[in-house]
């Protein structure tokens, strides 16, 4: 089953629509909103740089994703769910979404997904998210069976990731970023103190030297007077 799908911008991930599922249990309200939390910091961490494809295991679930054109497409499923019929789900609705984008803003849907600004701007697509979520609820279904066997989705360059590790990737990046700050500025004092050292050595070699000349310079300025 199919709990959990986002569209966010992935410039600043930025929710263009959502669609959820309630989860059968007596906390599901409360588990489900620690998904959803989940879901948006993925979505924060994503950037140019990140795979176009990935699955992030968190517990019994999964999270996948599938980065196309200035959006990102994730949901999230039980992990015995079938990883091809997942990300074929999700380019299909990356397909929709962006036809039903043009259809509304007259052909130039990346214009309309860039520039737009409030969160949820095109919750009409829910619909159709609703309407896919249940011809792809039940993988065992002739129809998803034969999507399966078909093979389009090819699954072997995804990359598998697990929720701990996408969540403080942040963090270690932060603390390497402190950390070579902090490396700099001691460098940066190193520098200096050995500048100085330098200078005084020097001036320890030639003191004498200027000593002696600034004594003979004033001896030889006494007899001239």
């Amino acid at each position: 089953m199919i709990l959990l799908v986002f569209v966010a911008r992935v410039a600043d991930s930025l929710l263009l629509v959502a669609s959820t599922d309630q989860m059968r249990s007596s906390d599901s309200q409360d588990t489900m909103d620690v998904y959803k939390s989940q879901a948006r910091q993925i979505l924060r961490k994503l950037d140019a740089r990140s795979p176009a494809r990935c699955s992030i295991e968190s517990g019994p679930y999964t999270f996948h994703y599938v980065i196309s054109e200035c959006c990102c497409y994730l949901a999230m499923t039980h992990r015995s769910y079938p990883k091809r019929l997942i990300f074929q789900y999700l380019e299909e609705i990356a397909r929709d979404f962006a036809e039903e984008v043009a259809r509304d803003c007259g052909g130039d849907w990346r214009s309309a997904v860039e520039t737009v600004g409030r969160p949820y701007a095109f919750i009409k697509f829910d619909k159709t998210l609703q309407r896919k979520r249940k011809a792809y609820a039940n993988p065992g279904d002739r129809a998803n069976q034969s999507k399966i066997d078909s093979e389009i989705a090819d699954i072997h360059n995804i990359m598998k990731r697990n929720i701990d590790e996408v969540l403080n990737r942040g963090e270690r990046l932060d603390h390497l970023v402190e950390s070579t700050s902090t490396l700099k500025h001691e460098a940066a004092k190193y520098k200096w103190g050995a500048k100085k050292f330098h200078a005084m050595a020097v001036w320890q070699q030639y003191a004498p030297f200027v000593a002696v000349g600034a004594c003979c310079l004033f001896v030889a300025w006494l007899k001239l007077r």
